[in-house]
């Protein structure tokens, strides 16, 4: 979903998988049991870095401001984050933690640089982090963080498992997870938000318990970002934690929602593009999602724009629609553009008058 493509028959052209999510009634888990890993590719190619919006950036900065808190005022940190891509969160602390900052490292297969180099004086492996990484440190971290990774892997329990067993039995570590709230989805009937790079999908609680099953206690989790987020804290234990838990409610039916959403939306999209040329803001994963299901002939959105830089003059996957900057989409003259999250809304209202469009916006929420 996040990988750009040079042409728009090579987006068009790209891997399809099959969606087939199941959620588990006790925890809420809710993951696809058709996931099929050998289609991922997670390369140079691979471009997800959402810190180019000040919205985000603020996010980024607070949920900085939540893991130097954690380690308190007076002590050292030497930091480690699993799914690091390019390293702009690693920047980030780095900036934040000044000189208090000993080490940070970061391990991504997707990191485009030299190996063991880094941003800020980081170093950044383009690998996996296991037990085997380990020698690769300088320092025992007393902070990781892995933002936006679980929910790209089929066994959340293993993966973190790896990392406790990475940081050795005496470790107590601080663990900050990032990840999507499938409640969130739910709640929001949002069709867009169901992606095949993400397999693994948690609620709250659902989160805590893996962490407890993984070696890491007293797992604390709130939503961020709009409730879009699960931001979660834990410790490194000696010991498996893990307590059973009560029967979760079921989450609501998605027998119908395929055909709600589409129902709902494309003739909504059609009668926009019967005034004037379509257009989406977002070329994440939410863009390429609804660009598939609510226009899959491509007739009816002219184009997606990004603030990006790396994506513009790229094309979607599956859509191969082509990938602009706002000035671009302002030569463009969309009468309409859907915005793919709503908690962009007010910085997208901005650039738009700034780049002179006169497009109308309309949430898709």
């Amino acid at each position: 979903m996040n990988r750009i493509y040079a042409t728009a028959e090579e987006g068009r052209s790209a891997a399809r998988g099959t969606l087939d999510f199941v959620s588990c009634r006790r925890c809420g888990f809710t993951w696809n049991r058709a996931f099929d890993p050998s289609l991922i590719k997670y390369d140079k190619e691979y471009e997800n870095d959402q810190s180019w919006s000040p919205a985000f950036r603020a996010h980024m900065k607070a949920r900085v401001v939540d893991i130097l808190q954690s380690v308190g005022d007076d002590r050292m940190v030497n930091y480690l984050e699993v799914g690091c891509g390019q390293g702009r969160f690693i920047e980030e602390v780095v900036e934040v933690a000044g000189e208090r900052l000993c080490s940070a490292y970061g391990f991504d297969p997707a990191w485009r640089g030299e190996d063991g180099s880094g941003p800020s004086g980081s170093h950044i492996y383009r690998r996996l982090f296991d037990i085997e990484a380990e020698p690769l440190l300088s320092d025992t971290p007393n902070i990781v963080v892995s933002r936006h990774t679980i929910e790209h892997v089929p066994d959340p329990v293993g993966f973190l498992s790896s990392i406790r067993a990475a940081l050795g039995a005496k470790s107590r570590a601080t663990i900050w997870i990032e990840t999507p709230c499938v409640t969130w989805i739910f709640r929001h009937r949002a069709m867009q938000d169901f992606f095949y790079e993400h397999c693994s999908l948690f609620t709250a609680r659902s989160l805590a318990y893996a962490l407890e099953k993984s070696g890491f206690a007293r797992p604390r989790v709130q939503h961020v970002f709009g409730d879009q987020y699960l931001w979660a804290e834990a410790v490194a234990s000696d010991c498996n934690v893990a307590k059973s838990v009560t029967v979760h409610q079921d989450h609501a039916s998605l027998a119908n929602l395929l055909s709600e959403f589409i129902n709902n939306w494309r003739p909504e999209i059609a009668r926009a593009a019967e005034a004037g040329p379509v257009a989406l803001w977002g070329a994440g994963a939410k863009g390429v999602s609804f660009s598939i299901i609510v226009d899959p002939k491509c007739e009816l959105i002219d184009h997606v724009v990004d603030v990006n830089p790396h994506k513009q003059g790229h094309y979607l996957p599956g859509s191969g629609l082509p990938v602009v900057s706002p000035e671009g989409s302002a030569v463009r003259s969309p009468h309409t553009i859907y915005v793919m999250n709503p908690n962009y809304m007010d910085e997208i209202s901005a650039t738009v008058r700034e780049v002179g469009l006169s497009a109308t916006l309309i949430s898709v929420d």
